[in-house]
């Protein structure tokens, strides 16, 4: 006897979820919102072996339903294997209107990561039909666990909450950690009175226009392409600090294998190594393998094979504002990975929930970095209304509390 049961995994046709954040830039993942859903119906079929027994084949994609225009919040939850006991036949999923679908907006609110649940940025060159993203929170997509093995493979699992004690011993100076991710130089005078803790500037396209005098500019050198590299030296002269590659591990940013990676990294930032300037590796994601900690590891390997060299290690973390124990086990995680005698930069950060939610977590996670040896720099996402700034130059809450609580 053949028994079939359907089930459904419903995808976001492109993925994204960074709800709090506006402003376009060369790191273009803040501002879309989905607006286009796929249904996906999968056919599983269980086949009684008529001695007790059940075998249950794989699940088989036998159609979709694209939903336009419509906003969908997906829960986390994976939804319920089909039971051996199960009748015989079940109504196909594609026939339940789109409403059943679950309607959570909340990211979990537990100290350990959500298991694959992996906050994403846009493709650059994807063309889902989008929309410009509000002021207002927007809603968060969540992929649940459920479709993992359907979906890309940059839906990897967040990293785990137990790590080994960080084993660099490298001393920072907490005054000069501070720093601010922009794309507009016109709003970074208010992060320089009274008592701001902040001390350097970095943004995507690496342009020092109008940056204020009482501010390191660090370039970054986004990728390879002709149109990064052709200005480098010209972008990289006089800096004394210097980051390669904004994200190669995740496809809708540098989007590079590891290999380029370190053939470009020897190719236009060795030179500056030799040249005792100080050098970062890329800049990874914190997504599961392939991407985040383990393509780090893999840069760092490679790298050592080529006969290159770095000094700091870039990092990105993007979570939930009550995720605040695996925020500090992933940066005890990535200074392992790092290496000894290595420090760390934290170049992208920034959590999703309320305005409290937010401020809270910069409250809390702000003193325990300017305590931590191994964190030399990091800066909070990002110099942008809506963000850091209120309104013209003036701070928001958050950006006066990332500008001067200790």
């Amino acid at each position: 006897m053949r028994t079939t049961f359907s089930s459904v995994a419903i995808l976001a046709s492109s993925l994204l979820a960074r709800e709090i954040f506006a402003a376009p830039h060369l790191h273009k993942h803040k501002r879309d919102v989905v607006e286009d859903v796929v249904m996906v119906t999968d056919e599983i079929t269980v086949t009684d072996e008529g001695d007790g027994n059940y075998q249950t084949g794989a699940a088989v994609a036998i159609g979709t339903t694209t939903i336009d225009g419509t906003r969908i919040v997906i829960s986390s939850t994976p939804a319920p294997t089909p039971s051996t006991e199960a009748p015989a036949t079940v109504a196909p999923a594609t026939e339940a209107p789109a409403t059943e679908a679950p309607s959570t907006t909340a990211l979990p609110s537990s100290s350990s990561p959500p298991a694959a649940v992996f906050i994403q940025k846009p493709s650059s060159s994807s063309t889902p039909t989008t929309s410009a993203e509000p002021t207002t929170t927007a809603p968060v997509i969540i992929i649940p666990t459920v479709s993992a093995s359907k979906s890309p493979t940059t839906l990897a699992t967040s990293a785990s909450t137990s790590a080994p004690a960080p084993v660099s011993t490298v001393t920072s100076d907490s005054s000069k950690k501070r720093g601010l991710a922009y794309n507009d130089a016109g709003l970074l005078s208010g992060f320089l009175s009274g008592n701001s803790l902040v001390s350097w500037a970095y943004n995507w396209a690496s342009s020092t226009a109008s940056i204020p005098s009482g501010l390191e500019f660090v370039p970054i050198l986004w990728s390879t392409e002709d149109s990064f590299t052709s200005v480098w030296n010209a972008n990289a002269a006089g800096a004394s600090h210097l980051m390669s590659f904004n994200e190669p591990d995740f496809s809708g940013q540098a989007n590079m294998n590891v290999s380029a990676a370190v053939d470009g990294y020897m190719e236009y930032l060795q030179p500056y190594v030799e040249k005792g300037v100080s050098v970062g590796t890329p800049a990874v994601t914190n997504g599961g393998a392939p991407m985040g900690l383990t393509y780090l590891g893999n840069f760092i390997s490679g790298l050592s094979d080529a006969g290159g060299s770095y000094d700091f290690c870039s990092i990105h973390w993007y979570d939930s504002a009550t995720n605040i124990d695996y925020f500090k086990s992933y940066m005890q995680q990535a200074s392992t990975t790092c290496g000894a005698g290595k420090k760390l930069w934290i170049t992208e950060f920034g959590v999703t929930g309320s305005d409290d939610e937010q401020n809270t977590f910069l409250q809390t996670v702000l003193p325990w970095l300017d305590e931590q040896d191994y964190v030399e720099r990091y800066a909070f996402f990002m110099v942008a209304p809506g963000n850091l700034i209120s309104s013209g130059t003036s701070l928001s809450t958050l950006g006066s509390t990332y500008a001067t609580f200790t």
